[in-house]
Formats: C-alpha cells, sequence, structure tokens
C-alpha cells in the first residue's frame, strides 16, 4: 500500500499540474467551436460541450495511468539528497544518474520546486474535492428530503395530466409526480424511479395549461436522462474544480440542455408561446447557484423566453478573439518547439564516468545508430567565356560563370555516448566534511531526519543513514573504535553497539541485498565492457570522419574562384571594346583596325585562364571522388554501431528488474536494523556516547 501511495501522490500532482495548459487548450477549442455553431440546433452544440468536458477528465486520468504504469515499469527518479550531494561535492569519484536535470536550466528549478511542493498541492486538491463532495451531497440530500416530503401528497388529477403528456412524448417507464410544499418550481429527480416535484403553490396560482408547459419541459429532462448526465457533470466538477474551462463548459452544457428540454415540450405542445409564458412566471424563483436537480427555471430565463417566441439568428461575437487568440499562441510555441535545430558536431564521446548507486538503477537506453554521410554532389563544369561576335556586329560575351564549389562533406556526428554503467552500491566512497575517505555499500543523506545509524563491517560501511554532522562523527570513530560497530543517534542521543550477535543478525539482515548487489556488479561490468566496445567504434568513426573533412578541405576552391574572376575581368574588357567597336562603325570612324586588334590580344589572354580552369576542374572532380570514396567506410562503421547496442536494451532492463527488487530489500533490510537496534537501546546492550552537535 505505501508503494502505490509513493507512485499514485506524484502522479496525481503533475497530472492536476499539466491539466492545467491542456484544459486551457480544450477550453479554447470548444469556445471556439461553440461560437461557430452559435446558430446551429442546441443538440450541435451540447455534444461539443459534453465532448469537451469528458476530455478534461479523460486527460488528467489517462496522465495518472500513464504515469503510474511508467513509474513501476521504469527506474524511480534519483534521491533528491543525492542530487544535493552532487552539488556539494561530498561525493567524490561518481556521478548521479540524472544528466537530463542539471542541463535544463530554469525549467529544471521550477521542476524540482513543484516536485518538492507535490504532496502539499495534491492535499490542498483533496480538500477542495472534499468540500465540493461534502456540497454536492447536502443538495441530493435536500432532494431527498423534498421527495420523500412530496411522497405524502399525491395528487391524482394531475398525475393522470402528466401520463398523457408522457406517452405523447414516447415515455414507457412511469414517472410519478408529487406535491412539496418548500419548492419554489417544478423540478425533476430520480434515475431509474424518475418523480416530478411541483410546488403546491403553482398548483393553485398558475393556469393549467401553463402548468403543464412546465410540465412537459420536466418530461423532456427524463426522456433524454438529463439526471444521470447531471451528476456525472458534478463529479467532473468536482474532480476538476480548480480549473475555469471546466465552469466554463459546464455552463455552457446546462443552458444548451435547458434549450433542448424547451425545444421537445415546444413541439410536443404545438405552442412555443405558451411555454414562453409559463416559464416568464417563473421568473421570481430564479437560484444563484445550480441545484442539484433539474428544474423548470435552470438556464437564462429571459433569453430563452426570446428564443421560443422571436428566435432569431445571432452575429459573430467579438468573444471569438479570445479563444482564437489562445489556440493561435499554442500553435506558435508547439511549432517554435518542434522546429527542426541545425545538427552539431558533438564532441568525441568521452570514457563513461563511473555513477553512484541510487536505489534503483536506471535503465539505459540503446544509443542511435549515427548515419553515413552522403557523398558530395559531382562538381559543375564552368563555362567558358564566349568570344564576341565580327566587328560589324560584336555581342557582349557573357562573363564565365564560377563552377559551383560542391559542399564539402558533412562532418560524421560523433556517436552518443554509451550509458555509463551503474556500479553496484558496494564500490561507492564518500569524503566527509574531515577529509576521511569512507567506503560504503549504501548511502542516504538527510540533513532533517531524526535519527540516524552507521554500520561499520570489515574495512567499510554496509549502510549509512545520516545527515553531514553524522558523516563527521563516522569519520571521527572510524579512527577511535576497532572492530566492527553499530552507531545510532536518536535527536539528541547517540549510542555505541560492538555486541557479536546483534552484528550477526544485522549482517544476516542485509544478506539478500548484498547477493544481489553481486549480480548488479556482474550486469555493470558486462555493460562496462559494451560501452568500451561501442566507445572504440565511436572514436574510428570519428577518425573516419576528420578524415573526410579533412580531404574535403583540400578542394581547390579558392583558386577556382580566383580564376573565374580574371576571366569575368578580361569579358568586362571584351564587351567594352565590343561596344567601343560598334559605336565606331555607326560613326563611320577609322580605328576600326586598332580594335580589331586589341580584341585579339584580349582573346588571347583569355585563353590560358581556360586551359587553367579545365585544369582545375579535372582535379577537383578527382578530390571529389576520394572524398566520397573515404566516407564509404562510415556506413559498415555504423552498422557495427547499431549491433554493439543492441545487447545494452536487454541489460539495462535487467539492470532495472534488479535495481527495483534491490530497493525493495533494502527498505526491508533498513526496517529489520531499525527494530535491531531499537531493541539493543531498550535492552542496555547499546553504550550511550554524546550525540553530534551543529
Amino acid at each position: 500500500m505505501a508503494e502505490l501511495l509513493s507512485l499514485l501522490m506524484p502522479a496525481i500532482g503533475w497530472s492536476l499540474l499539466h491539466f492545467v495548459w491542456q484544459g486551457l487548450l480544450v477550453g479554447w477549442a470548444a469556445s471556439l467551436a461553440l461560437q461557430l455553431l452559435r446558430n446551429a440546433r442546441p443538440q450541435a452544440r451540447y455534444a461539443v460541450a459534453c465532448g469537451a468536458l469528458l476530455l478534461c477528465a479523460a486527460l488528467p486520468l489517462a496522465g495518472i495511468i500513464w504515469r503510474v504504469l511508467d513509474a513501476a515499469g521504469g527506474a524511480p527518479a534519483a534521491d533528491p539528497a543525492v542530487l544535493l550531494m552532487a552539488g556539494s561535492g561530498m561525493l567524490d569519484g561518481s556521478a548521479v544518474a540524472v544528466p537530463a536535470l542539471m542541463d535544463d536550466g530554469w525549467l529544471v528549478s521550477w521542476q524540482y520546486l513543484l516536485q518538492r511542493q507535490l504532496p502539499w498541492l495534491v492535499l490542498l486538491w483533496a480538500s477542495g474535492a472534499a468540500f465540493m463532495t461534502v456540497r454536492l451531497s447536502l443538495g441530493l440530500m435536500w432532494v431527498r428530503e423534498r421527495t420523500l416530503e412530496a411522497q405524502q401528497m399525491p395528487n391524482a388529477h394531475w398525475q393522470q395530466h402528466l401520463d398523457r403528456l408522457a406517452l405523447r412524448l414516447g415515455l414507457e417507464r412511469p414517472v410519478r409526480l408529487a406535491v412539496a410544499e418548500h419548492l419554489e418550481s417544478p423540478m425533476t429527480a430520480g434515475c431509474w424511479k424518475p418523480v416530478v416535484l411541483v410546488p403546491a403553490s403553482l398548483l393553485t396560482g398558475m393556469p393549467a395549461d401553463l402548468l403543464e408547459a412546465l410540465l412537459a419541459h420536466e418530461l423532456a429532462h427524463i426522456k433524454r436522462h438529463d439526471y444521470l448526465v447531471n451528476l456525472v457533470q458534478s463529479a467532473i466538477e468536482i474532480l476538476l474544480f480548480y480549473h475555469p474551462s471546466v465552469w466554463m463548459l459546464s455552463r455552457h452544457i446546462r443552458n444548451e440542455r435547458e434549450q433542448i428540454a424547451d425545444d421537445l415540450a415546444a413541439s410536443m405542445l404545438g405552442e412555443p408561446r405558451r411555454l414562453a409564458l409559463a416559464l416568464s412566471e417563473l421568473d421570481r424563483f430564479q437560484f444563484a447557484t445550480p441545484q442539484p436537480a433539474l428544474g423548470a427555471q435552470g438556464g437564462n430565463l429571459m433569453s430563452r423566453i426570446k428564443r421560443l417566441v422571436r428566435p432569431d439568428s445571432q452575429p459573430l461575437s467579438w468573444k471569438i478573439a479570445a479563444p482564437l487568440f489562445g489556440l493561435c499562441t499554442a500553435c506558435a510555441m508547439l511549432y517554435a518547439h518542434a522546429a527542426p535545430q541545425p545538427p552539431a558536431v558533438p564532441p568525441v564521446p568521452a570514457a563513461p564516468a563511473a555513477m553512484a548507486a541510487p536505489p534503483a538503477p536506471p535503465a539505459p537506453a540503446a544509443p542511435a545508430a549515427p548515419v553515413a554521410p552522403a557523398a558530395p554532389p559531382a562538381p559543375a563544369v564552368p563555362a567558358a567565356a564566349a568570344a564576341p561576335a565580327a566587328p560589324a556586329a560584336p555581342a557582349a560575351p557573357a562573363a564565365p560563370a564560377a563552377p559551383a564549389a560542391p559542399a564539402a562533406p558533412a562532418a560524421m556526428a560523433a556517436p552518443p555516448a554509451p550509458p555509463a554503467p551503474t556500479l553496484s552500491s558496494d564500490a561507492t566512497t564518500a569524503r566527509t566534511p574531515g577529509r576521511v575517505r569512507m567506503t560504503f555499500g549504501r548511502l542516504t543523506m538527510n540533513d532533517n531526519a531524526k535519527d540516524a545509524y552507521g554500520i561499520r563491517r570489515g574495512d567499510g560501511y554496509t549502510a549509512i543513514y545520516s545527515g553531514r554532522k553524522d558523516m563527521a562523527e563516522l569519520s571521527r570513530l572510524e579512527n577511535a573504535v576497532k572492530g566492527d560497530f553499530i552507531w545510532y543517534r536518536d535527536g539528541d542521543h547517540a549510542w555505541l553497539i560492538k555486541d557479536p550477535a546483534l552484528l550477526a543478525k544485522v549482517s544476516a539482515a542485509w544478506a539478500p541485498a548484498d547477493a544481489l548487489n553481486l549480480q548488479m556488479k556482474e550486469h555493470n561490468k558486462a555493460m562496462e565492457q559494451h560501452s568500451k566496445a561501442m566507445e572504440a567504434l565511436g572514436d574510428k568513426m570519428q577518425a573516419a570522419s576528420e578524415q573526410s573533412e579533412r580531404a574535403g578541405r583540400g578542394l581547390q576552391h579558392d583558386k577556382i574562384d580566383q580564376v573565374a574572376r580574371q576571366q569575368e575581368a578580361v569579358a568586362r574588357r571584351i564587351e567594352a571594346v565590343a561596344r567601343r567597336m560598334e559605336r565606331s562603325r555607326d560613326a563611320g570612324g577609322t580605328d576600326r583596325e586598332a580594335l580589331q586588334r586589341e580584341m585579339d590580344a584580349l582573346k588571347t589572354q583569355m585563353e590560358p585562364f581556360k586551359q587553367q580552369m579545365k585544369e582545375l576542374t579535372a582535379e577537383f572532380a578527382k578530390t571529389h571522388a576520394e572524398v566520397a570514396a573515404k566516407s564509404a567506410p562510415m556506413e559498415a562503421l555504423s552498422a557495427q554501431m547499431r549491433e554493439a547496442s543492441k545487447p545494452m536494451k536487454e541489460l539495462g532492463r535487467k539492470l532495472g528488474e534488479l535495481g527495483r527488487e534491490q530497493g525493495r530489500l533494502s527498505r526491508e533490510a533498513d526496517r529489520t536494523v531499525r527494530e535491531l537496534i531499537q531493541k539493543a537501546v531498550r535492552n542496555g546492550q547499546a553504550e550511550a556516547m554524546p550525540a553530534p552537535k551543529g
């Protein structure tokens, strides 16, 4: 039961918190749909509002189930005490298995703060839900009292009227009519045996045809099972009372429900105006709060009367802007969050670091296999400069286009670092404030704990449950006490236990957990071997990627650009001479021969550049082919990396199972050890000593 509660509490808390934004999205979408359906039948708007309210109930419920199953089937989160130890440098030579928590910045701070406040948030929610439950229960009790009171006052005449109306409406089950004294308007109660409660004042003070219209309205509620739907709606309001979207949807559901009942009653009577007149007589019976039973006065009476007397279309309201703006903002944030980021070249994977053993090590995910780089595109052959036409009509030659430089082959992304193997808890070392190194099997730090203990066995500590001041005391006892011992602190009192029989019982209590530690150590060694193999493959892939990158840097981009610029300069001069020759021909000038000689000289000057460009292009293509050939082995390395990562998933799953079992055995051993220690203190087997101060 305790484990189930430990799973349910954070699951409920996080699901309720996430429903804050989920409920806003559902509410905005429903408001937009209701505005678009403002002139449709009320049944359509009723279906939209009911569907949105059911979705509001399903989202947190699904979140709770998913989080409970995820917590039960996966590794538990790291202990906040371990995080504090890692941040303060108390753990030496080990890393805590929570890299994701340390990389999310301010978001992580909020998550950690909320995680600590979850019990209070769940308690506040439970208190509010309990208050709402009491409120609903009182309302149901009030309805039951009115029903029991009305059963003593039947009315045969109006019962016959009610039966005829029920037959006309198609109701096959019997509906009772009862007269109540302390009631302000007709109402319906009951799911399986419905009852229509009628105030005694209406039987004598309202015309019979108007009262008949009100009874038809109540029978419409019974035909649609609105009483049961109203109870489900009230239950959702109780569970999600803190969200305004739920109350907005409930208000729409109640308004549309009354309009649907009005339509059914008016259709059966054939006189909408008679029902409108009957409703106008109930205007003085308005309630300030929703009632637990369904009454004819529900909803906005004046709008219902106006709709029955003169139905008209409603124009588009400015209220549509709020949900539309909210949905657009949510879509923009979702797009910004989901937009792909440009790939960055990660560093070479580092050697896996040893990790401090949490109570249940997380199951490492299999690393993603890197993708081999695509072969770079073939270079484009540069266009040669076109020679100008005959001097009679010289055409300006096009400037030679510089060859398109192919993109250098992308540097191969280094494979992700393989999961760090989790060392078993008997291989952890801590440094106390006095800088005395102590080896222990299990460590739980809690500076606010009322009690603490440490078990010295052999050349290390089997378990330590303490705060920082207790660690200093244990480091002092490390040198002052010879042999095995148990140190125990309860508030401001401390004891030292050296009884061999008690120490043997303590060792027996930890024996199952120690045996499981050995299994975890073997699995950790296997994971470390696989990690080293994957690291070696990652080094090979990184080396191949760097080699391809160096080859790509050898492409003659700069030389090709330089020759292209020189060709362009000569081409501009040829174009200028061609324009001068054309003007000279039009003016009948005598310098045509000099211009022709200048043109021939420029053509001769262009030829070396064309030949140089041809050679550079051939060299470019050759280097390009070498780069593509050197990139080919990356595919084989990627396949090897994928094969090497497969065993990691199975090992991680086994480690997760062993970690959960180890946590269970450790809790049982801790409970047994505490009972043995307290019994030894009561029996006088423990030696009293001063407790650490500060």
